[in-house]
């Protein structure tokens, strides 16, 4: 008699059971993508990249997750051991262990001194973009290849001195510009968001309604102060996705001013406007994450430019609302 706890003559329990699927998980790490030409080319390279293996993946039953992580302070560098901009790293490892670099000039205009970027070396030669081929080469070797790194001994992260000057020049410009816009007693907000042909997406009409509202909030409250707070939208085509849905006030993203960490996520209504796959900033803010930028968020940035304590703005501003009642109505 056969043995019923078997289901077939392979062994206990085969058939019908899940296999779960291998993962492959890539992360993406950068300094910027809005102004650095090396990052946007990298990451182009890689999404181009990855859709070239798609089919050869999924035929292996490989699950791919992209993260791509805007390291913008020193405490996200540390959390992710973060050693040259841009980095590839798939299943952790980075795919060009050797680290060369060269003068990144896109950066140097954004912190306002020299800084290097990373030089990709694929078959002997130099690269400021990794060629498809290169990193190709290295999905697939992580696939199909054997795991020849079980012996290396993870290090301490000491952050780089390219980095920690990055940090510091930016942190130091960024000062300089919110000192000097203080002075001029104007709060500047600029928006920057996609349209196409007059459509935006979901989750920037919605920054854009809690913009407009807070602009009037803050106006109310401010203009006492001798302090107007005027802002512009600035309208971004579809090469310039990673700009989208941001803020900027007196010329510091929202992002420089508040402790908040950039990621994004598949966004459905980018997808259907603009016909492909497409990805959308979130902001991760007092512990929650939001695909619009709300309203607190804006206002507490202004505050904080301007150098002026929000729970007092607050009270003074639902104390005297300004339309005759006795407060708070507004």
């Amino acid at each position: 008699m056969s043995d019923q706890s078997q289901c077939c003559s392979c062994g206990n329990d085969c058939c019908g059971t899940s296999i779960e699927k291998r993962k492959l998980v890539i992360d993406f790490l950068f300094l910027d993508l809005s102004v650095c030409t090396r990052c946007q080319g990298t990451e182009n390279s890689l999404e181009e990249s990855l859709d070239e293996v798609a089919k050869v993946l999924q035929a292996a039953d490989i699950e791919v997750r992209l993260n791509k992580v805007n390291v913008n302070t020193k405490e996200l560098a540390e959390q992710y051991k973060f050693i040259s901009s841009p980095t590839i790293r798939i299943n952790g490892k980075d795919i060009q262990m050797d680290v060369k670099e060269s003068l990144c000039e896109s950066c140097g205009d954004l912190c306002g001194d020299e800084v290097d970027c990373r030089v990709w070396l694929y078959n002997g030669q130099e690269y400021t973009i990794p060629p498809k081929a290169m990193i190709i080469e290295a999905i697939l070797k992580n696939v199909y290849g054997a795991n020849c790194d079980e012996n290396i001994i993870e290090q301490d992260y000491v952050m780089p001195e390219n980095l920690v000057h990055f940090y510091n020049v930016t942190a130091n410009k960024n000062k300089s510009n919110l000192k000097e816009d203080i002075k001029m007693k104007t709060l500047k907000i600029e928006w920057r968001h996609l349209d196409i042909e007059g459509e935006t997406c979901d989750r920037c009409y919605d920054t854009g309604e809690n913009l407009e509202h807070e602009v009037k909030r803050l106006n109310r409250a401010l203009k006492p102060k001798g302090i107007t707070v005027e802002w512009a939208e600035i309208k971004l085509d579809d090469t310039k996705i990673p700009q989208s849905n941001t803020v900027f006030f007196n010329g510091a993203a929202i992002e420089d001013v508040l402790d908040i960490k950039i990621s994004e996520n598949y966004c459905q209504s980018c997808t259907d406007l603009l016909g492909k796959k497409t990805y959308c900033r979130t902001i991760l803010f007092e512990g929650e994450e939001y695909e619009d930028i709300p309203a607190k968020a804006i206002r507490k940035a202004a505050y904080k430019v301007l150098g002026i304590d929000d729970e007092k703005s607050e009270k003074s501003e639902d104390s005297d609302c300004g339309c005759g009642c006795s407060g708070g109505c507004c």
